[in-house]
C-alpha cells in the first residue's frame, strides 16, 4: 500500500510541477528560418542554401513563436562539425523575429549549418547551407 501511495504522490508531483515546464518548452517553435546575405527592415534578403566564398558575411534569420517575454534562443554556427560561433538572442514576445550574423573567411568552403537552440538546449531548427 505504501508503494502505491508513493507512486501516486510522485505522479501528482510530476503533473503539478514538471508538465507545465515541459509544455511551455514545447510551445516555443521556429516558424521561419533561413540564411541570407542581408537583413533590411527586419526581413531577410538574399536567402539561399548556397553562397559564394566571396560573400564575406551571412545572416541567420529566425521567427520564434510561442515564447514568453524575456525568453532567449541561441544561434550556433557550425562549419562541418566545428562550432564557430554562438550568439544568444533575446525573444521579447510571442511572435518575434531575430537574427545573427557571421563573418566568413574566404577559405571556409564547405558545409555549414546554424542550429536554433532553446534555453533548455533543445535544437528547435537547423538551417543547412554551403559556401563554395
Amino acid at each position: 500500500m505504501k508503494r502505491v501511495k508513493d507512486l501516486m504522490l510522485s505522479t501528482l508531483f510530476a503533473t503539478t510541477f514538471l508538465l507545465p515546464v515541459a509544455a511551455q518548452a514545447a510551445a516555443v517553435s521556429v516558424s521561419e528560418a533561413a540564411v541570407g546575405t542581408q537583413v533590411e527592415n527586419r526581413a531577410l534578403v538574399g536567402a539561399g542554401s548556397q553562397f559564394d566564398r566571396s560573400v564575406g558575411k551571412l545572416y541567420a534569420y529566425t521567427r520564434i513563436v510561442g515564447a514568453e517575454d524575456g525568453a532567449q534562443v541561441a544561434h550556433r554556427w557550425y562549419f562541418g562539425d566545428d562550432l564557430m560561433a554562438e550568439v544568444t538572442l533575446p525573444v521579447a514576445g510571442n511572435d518575434w523575429r531575430t537574427w545573427s550574423s557571421k563573418n566568413l573567411m574566404s577559405g571556409w568552403i564547405g558545409q555549414w549549418r546554424v542550429d536554433v537552440v532553446s534555453e533548455d538546449g533543445t535544437v528547435l531548427e537547423s538551417i543547412a547551407f554551403r559556401v563554395q
